[in-house]
């Protein structure tokens, strides 16, 4: 009986996975050494870049890092600031250190929110002069239609990017 019902669900999970389409858009695959766009769907629609942006906080770290401004082995403060950023976060409490590499560590792996506000802190100051970084270095990469408002990547309307 258990095999019989083992069987349904795998029939049924096939059936789902040839019947329903995936839905992941906008999408761009291109020739990287000639630019040349071999697929585009959906590239002029704006999206909400969560997983971007913590992305473009851990490429500033590595900047700050290459430039020397910041080493792995540096600690980072928590402030209160960090603190009362929403999950998914670390935890860290007010006054609390995190080496850089665990900072890199638990923003690229647990996408921890307080913690790309501590990293935007120690780079920059404050978070809002770590957005205008993003917002600089973004437009110097070439995305021109990307919009950072946080580190976080939480939702936000002025925070959109756009594959195009």
């Amino acid at each position: 009986m258990r095999s019989l019902a083992t069987g349904i669900a795998a029939a049924v999970l096939i059936w789902l996975m040839v019947s329903v389409p995936a839905t992941a858009s906008p999408a761009l695959l291109f020739e990287p050494s000639t630019g040349k766009v071999l697929y585009a769907e959906d590239i002029d629609d704006l999206w909400h870049p969560a997983s971007l942006t913590k992305l473009m906080t851990a490429y500033l770290t590595f900047e700050a890092i290459k430039e020397g401004k910041l080493h792995l082995d540096d600690k980072i403060s928590c402030s209160l600031v960090a603190t009362l950023q929403p999950p998914s976060k670390v935890g860290v409490q007010v006054g609390e250190t995190l080496k850089v590499e665990q900072a890199l560590q638990a923003v690229i792996i647990k996408s921890a929110n307080d913690v790309t506000v501590m990293l935007a802190e120690a780079i920059s100051g404050s978070e809002a002069a770590f957005v205008e970084r993003m917002n600089a270095t973004a437009k110097r990469l070439g995305m021109t239609r990307t919009n950072f408002v946080n580190t976080n990547g939480l939702p936000d309307p002025g925070q959109t990017r756009s594959v195009a």
